[in-house]
């Protein structure tokens, strides 16, 4: 298995993943007429960030430590979550009431997106390690 193809599939299938997400959310806000651009922004840059970080660092992991992996899955979820509840906290302090439950909504569509798309892409690896 090459570890470097997968890595670079994982990038391109989060890009795509992130785009059709964006367009969907954006045409949903268009729809019920909600302003969705800051959560948009937020939560692209949340999964991007996070999902591109975590698979270079599943990639060193593979190459040079491999019985670490178990700890790396349980750390990058805890990660996730932990870096969700920084981004809610920071939001609830600097955004107005009125946006608030919008922001809440549409961040944790990416949130779970990101989850499911992680979840699935590693497990259907792990098999094949």
């Amino acid at each position: 298995m090459n570890v470097n193809k997968l890595t670079r599939n994982y990038i391109i299938q989060c890009i795509i993943l992130v785009c059709i997400l964006n367009l969907l959310v954006q045409m949903a806000g268009n729809l019920w007429h909600v302003a969705v651009y800051p959560a948009t922004l937020v939560g692209m840059m949340f999964v991007l960030v996070l999902e591109i970080g975590s698979v270079l660092v599943w990639r060193w992991i593979t190459l040079k430590h491999h019985n670490m992996l178990p700890s790396f899955f349980t750390g990058a979820s805890g990660f996730r979550f932990l870096g969700a509840l920084t981004i809610f906290f920071v939001w609830y302090l600097v955004a107005e009431s009125s946006s608030l439950m919008s922001f809440f909504c549409v961040f944790l569509v990416y949130y779970f997106v990101s989850l499911i798309h992680h979840s699935v892409f590693f497990s259907r690896v792990s098999n094949r390690l």
